[in-house]
């Protein structure tokens, strides 16, 4: 297969067509890219941990072959995401311990929810770690983070009961990370109202495009994102490449 190498991020958005995932995942400074047929791939740095990510777009036989090429130029275990259904195309001596997740994105405000007026900005992080914890533990994003800009919740008197975050990157594409109500909460419509609240707040910001993503079995989750039109066409899978002799 012949690779061709892209420098910039520019070319990455060429390369891809400006597909919606590839300009929100370039919120990471990017590395180095490479195009293959029908492939992309292109690595960047998260800028909380510095941990390199290797982001690819295409069809899965098609990123399998690119990731092919690449494996004497990746370290080991290097992390990546690609197109559900890519391990399943790659050699038999290339493993990957993957997790399934569903890239969605908006490009106009939501309806306006129920609630959404409660919905207002959060200085407390001490708040935010334990509603994490005690309703999200796996959560991307946690106070601190360098990655976050801003917290909103929702509070019923001192408590606070439901939380997002604001993790948009230089690239002013909107994402949002966290979403998450309290068990005791829940059923009340609160997710949608925060996710909606930050959403329209991104998109007044400036932002042409909103971005979310969620575990591939949440399905309340899915529910709440289509509910507020959120598109559902990207399904990738995450997780280190575990190569026969490096693992």
């Amino acid at each position: 297969m012949a690779v061709t190498p892209l420098d910039s991020a520019a070319e990455v958005l060429v390369a891809t067509g400006h597909d919606p995932f590839a300009r929100s995942s370039l919120r990471r400074a990017m590395v180095r890219g490479w195009a293959g047929e029908r492939a992309c791939a292109w690595l960047g740095v998260d800028p909380d941990d510095l941990t390199p990510y290797l982001s690819t777009l295409g069809a899965p036989a098609a990123v399998a072959a690119l990731l092919t090429e690449l494996l004497p130029e990746l370290p080991p275990k290097q992390r990546v995401t690609v197109p559900r259904g890519t391990p399943a195309c790659l050699p038999a001596w290339v493993g990957m311990d993957g997790t399934d997740w569903d890239f969605r994105w908006l490009d106009a405000p939501p309806p306006v929810q129920p609630g959404e007026e409660l919905v207002e900005p959060l200085d407390d992080d001490m708040a935010v770690k334990a509603l994490l914890a005690a309703s999200s533990p796996t959560a991307s994003a946690q106070p601190g983070d360098v990655a976050v800009r801003r917290w909103v919740g929702i509070r019923d008197g001192s408590e606070l009961i439901a939380c997002a975050a604001d993790t948009t990157g230089e690239s002013g594409v909107g994402h949002l990370s966290s979403i998450a109500v309290h068990p005791a909460a829940r059923g009340r419509g609160l997710a949608k109202a925060v996710t909606a609240g930050l959403t329209r707040q991104l998109f007044d910001d400036g932002c042409d495009l909103v971005t979310l993503g969620m575990y591939a079995t949440n399905t309340a989750g899915r529910a709440l994102y289509d509910a507020l039109g959120y598109r559902d066409e990207h399904r990738m899978t995450s997780g280190p490449l575990l190569v026969r002799g490096r693992w």
